[in-house]
């Protein structure tokens, strides 16, 4: 069974095997598009968002609020993905804005009793949740994106 500490430290893991990635490039590095028409500050940009935005949702869950406040709807990805990529920080600010968003993610969750982590019948519970969804899963989504561009830039 997946217990807080579990889903914390693989949140946690992601995070550092996907910023070491990036961690040294240059600042020009930030500005290539490589991913569609994003560069790297875009999808740290995008990345910043749903981590803020998930942060938001866990604080919220963990008044006895549902994770996402009523009339807010996030189940059209592309235009908040947008909404989120339009708030850059060109250059390397964008990598500390992420790691700022990412710290605030993490004590969010860290902050949530256990009981909201692991599963229940069979399906993980909310803050499981919004940490696979926002974090360990999207780090996963993006990681081959970033290792191909990566790649390609030597």
């Amino acid at each position: 069974m997946t217990t807080k500490d579990d889903n914390i430290a693989q949140l946690e893991t992601a995070y550092s095997e996907f910023r070491a990635r990036i961690a040294g490039l240059p600042a020009e590095a930030y500005a290539e598009e490589w991913l569609g028409e994003w560069n790297l500050s875009e999808l740290l940009a995008h990345m910043s968002g749903w981590f803020q935005a998930m942060a938001t949702g866990l604080e919220r869950v963990g008044r006895g609020e549902r994770p996402v406040p009523e009339g807010t709807d996030y189940s059209d990805a592309d235009a908040w993905n947008a909404t989120f990529a339009a708030n850059v920080q060109p250059g390397p600010a964008s990598l500390d804005g992420w790691d700022a968003a990412f710290r605030a993610y993490a004590e969010a969750a860290r902050a949530l009793p256990d009981d909201l982590f692991g599963e229940k019948d069979g399906r993980p519970r909310i803050a499981s949740r919004l940490l696979d969804g926002a974090g360990i899963h999207h780090f996963g989504e993006h990681r081959p994106q970033v290792d191909a561009w990566l790649a390609a830039r030597r």
